[in-house]
């Protein structure tokens, strides 16, 4: 195999990134995901930048072996379909169909946590460690998780949707339908939005931070609030995986150091029968390009077992 694809659909920006047959990314795009527009615009733009990368490499389609492709979730990984994407308005969306159409190409589709949790696995900070759960907190919140050195998917390809999980009963009403979900807490989307209801003007959620360590105190109060949730749902995954490791991604853990302290003081809390000095908590090594990475390690393992049946 001489070349792969890797694309990485995120809520905010979405990754085109073309490797060479071992994985190493010879050169990428990154292109604001726009979900308003719908999904057959964000598949056209793919496909544009796709053989943009190809002209600009002087590589021709033929060359380019398989798709791996990270998606948010819920996702049915067997169909190819996007489930329901409450962040973004996706749902019962034919995205492998679609994207094979597009790029004249076998496409393989993944939960992007679980494509992280992967890259994590493989190359990442938590190599040769196992169980491990892969946490990222951005624009929402998800986790992938790997035993014995393969994802843990569940029955319905839906093990993993953390940000879904309930820490608020009762509380603030989420697109998903229900109610309390983790990610309407502790994302960056979460931050920013209350970050700015408390400021009376729009915030980014960086600006939140910089206000957290200016020694502001009501938003100090509102990181140690999404801290503790974080600490919450955290503990939940101690209790029932019990991973050697747990690591954390996605924009929001930049400013770790923000909430660190309360969400480690959440976690000896609320986790039983653990003694804190085994709190593996890690955060990536890498600069974003964990999903796309893991996305194109999984897609390789797939086509590899494509190829062999066909």
């Amino acid at each position: 195999m001489n070349y792969c694809l890797g694309i990485d659909i995120g809520g905010t920006k979405t990754v085109v990134a073309l490797s060479d047959g071992k994985l190493n990314i010879i050169d990428s795009i990154t292109f604001k995901t726009e979900s308003q527009l719908g999904a057959e615009s964000l598949v056209a733009r793919i496909k544009e930048n796709y053989l943009l990368l190809l002209g600009k490499n002087q590589i021709n389609e033929g060359e380019v072996a398989f798709c791996g492709v990270a998606s948010p979730g819920p996702l049915d990984v067997k169909r190819g379909v996007i489930i329901h994407i409450s962040t973004m308005g996706f749902k019962n969306v034919p995205i492998k169909e679609m994207l094979e159409k597009a790029l004249c190409l076998p496409v393989f589709i993944e939960n992007d946590a679980n494509c992280a949790a992967i890259a994590e696995s493989k190359i990442g900070v938590a190599k040769g460690l196992d169980p491990l759960v892969y946490v990222t907190i951005s624009t929402g919140v998800g986790s992938g998780i790997v035993v014995n050195g393969k994802i843990l998917s569940g029955h319905l390809s839906s093990a993993g949707e953390l940000g879904h999980v309930t820490v608020v009963p009762d509380g603030r009403e989420c697109p998903c339908g229900k109610k309390g979900c983790l990610e309407l807490y502790a994302s960056g989307t979460a931050l920013a939005k209350d970050g700015s209801l408390n400021k009376g003007k729009e915030l980014t959620t960086k600006e939140v931070f910089d206000l957290y360590r200016s020694g502001d105190r009501q938003i100090k109060e509102i990181v140690d609030i999404a801290a503790r949730n974080l600490g919450l749902a955290l503990s939940h995954i101690y209790h029932v995986i019990d991973p050697a490791v747990i690591v954390l991604g996605g924009s929001v853990t930049k400013a770790y150091d923000c909430f660190k302290e309360p969400l480690m003081e959440a976690l000896k809390e609320y986790t039983q029968y653990i003694d804190s000095r085994d709190f593996d908590i890690r955060i990536s090594s890498f600069d974003g390009e964990q999903v796309v990475l893991g996305a194109l390690i999984y897609g390789k393992e797939e086509y590899e077992n494509y190829a062999t049946k066909s």
